[in-house]
């Protein structure tokens, strides 16, 4: 029996009681036509999780009582990724993708070879990527939600970067990713980093400029060998395979 998973969008969870308003509700009572006394999930993307149950559905709410605290998902090594801005359709699927690859942050790039452009606030834009980042969230049963930024000069990224684990993917050099972590874990007694990020160039690649730049501030180039990948396909590979090996 499928258990629906819904977002509940409060900071912390400590009421017996708790009210689903907006699209949660709707998607509850309209959509799915839920009953009371159905069981659900609830998340606050945040790592919290409860099973619950249905106790009244109104016209503009659902109140729901808390059952069960879940085991939270765990994340041992907080992932950024950060993609130079793709079109529009390509950018959404990637937002998707890495909401459901529990990423912590998602940082669209501009760089110099970036086709997409942007005008300042351009908020319906970044509400549609957290919008469909809640989607991706709930369809995975995922108890996070990926911080999504507003689009970032990559001279910024670079400058205020705070992370532990610096890369980027390069066309031109670096290690293969493989090679990188099978050396990371060969000594069991080196701790995990707490924070990796992975940035991303555009569909024309970085500029050697921009190359030298990453690598003048302690990002390290990886390479996936010698087949050329799309953008987006190159981010989803190397971005699984860090999920994977960092907090499977």
């Amino acid at each position: 029996m499928t258990i629906h998973h819904f977002f509940l969008n409060s900071e912390t969870i400590s009421s017996a009681q708790v009210f689903l308003y907006g699209q949660e509700h709707h998607h509850l009572a309209r959509v799915l036509r839920l009953k009371e006394g159905e069981r659900i999930r609830l998340f606050n993307g945040k790592g919290e999780i409860f099973s619950g149950r249905i106790e009244k559905i109104e016209r503009n709410k659902t109140l729901v009582r808390l059952e069960e605290r879940l085991e939270p998902e765990r994340i041992n090594v907080f992932i950024t990724v950060a993609q130079a801005c793709l079109k529009s359709r390509v950018m959404d699927w990637v937002i998707a993708k890495m909401a459901e690859l529990r990423v912590s942050k998602i940082i669209p790039l501009i760089t110099q070879r970036t086709v997409v452009r942007f005008e300042e606030g351009d908020r319906k834009r970044i509400k549609r990527w957290q919008r469909l980042a809640l989607e991706a969230a709930k369809q995975s049963q995922s108890s996070f939600i990926p911080e999504i930024t507003s689009p970032q000069e990559l001279e910024k990224v670079i400058r205020f970067c705070s992370e532990e684990k610096k890369y980027f993917l390069s066309e031109h050099e670096g290690e293969l990713l493989k090679d990188i972590l099978l050396i990371e874990f060969k000594d069991v007694s080196k701790p995990k980093p707490s924070s990796i990020i992975i940035c991303v160039g555009p569909e024309g690649g970085w500029t050697k400029t921009e190359e030298e730049l990453l690598v003048k501030n302690s990002f390290q180039p990886i390479s996936l060998g010698q087949k050329i990948y799309r953008a987006e396909t190159a981010l989803l590979i190397v971005t699984s395979i860090l999920t994977h090996f960092w907090n499977a």
